[in-house]
């Protein structure tokens, strides 16, 4: 039944959802190998969809680790709030109101969201509020269909790791960025 609704979620919407089928497991295990979840974790969930990897995150997390999901599809969000664990929040609204975590700062972020369906000041507010809801030793993990966000990326963060999905529909590139101590990991955004 979660296929279906994220089918029908993308027919309405397919700008939005980015995708008519859920990731498939390899994508979904590829991209919790990049957690250290040995220790308490705080995640930051960006375009949660049906759940999928949210439930690859939650079966990897210690039981004193949070994980906030963020998706603001209304037929998706019944979904992630029919999944029964005490350590999921599930924000029910648009990513641009990160702000409004104001005292939440998160190990690691992991993004969902189709990049290339966005607006550029829509995506610089996006890593701009991911750099600022980071740890300083804090990683942030994005995937993508395509390459046409890889430069940008790249020229914004500094320690990004490209990996490799070929077992899901679309195959699909997962970025690594891993912030430095400093927290000095994305350049300048105005320059």
């Amino acid at each position: 039944m979660n296929d279906l609704n994220l089918t029908i979620a993308a027919i309405k919407n397919l700008k939005q959802v980015g995708s008519i089928v859920p990731s498939s497991q390899f994508l979904v295990r590829k991209i919790i190998k990049r957690i250290d979840f040995s220790k308490q974790t705080n995640i930051l969930e960006l375009g949660a969809g049906s759940g999928v990897i949210t439930k690859g995150i939650l079966s990897q997390m210690s039981d004193n680790s949070v994980l906030y999901s963020y998706e603001n599809n209304t037929r998706l969000i019944a979904l992630l709030e029919g999944i029964d664990d005490a350590r999921l929040i599930v924000k029910g609204e648009s990513v641009s109101n990160l702000s409004a975590l104001q005292d939440d700062y998160f190990d690691v972020v992991i993004s969902s969201l189709p990049l290339a369906n966005l607006k550029n000041e829509f995506k610089n507010s996006i890593y701009k509020n991911v750099r600022s809801k980071l740890k300083k030793s804090g990683t942030f993990i994005q995937y993508q269909y395509l390459l046409s966000d890889y430069k940008k990326i790249e020229r914004y963060f500094r320690n990004c790791h490209l990996g490799f999905c070929l077992f899901n529909i679309p195959p699909a590139f997962i970025y690594k960025i891993e912030m430095i101590s400093d927290g000095h990991t994305m350049k300048d955004l105005s320059s």
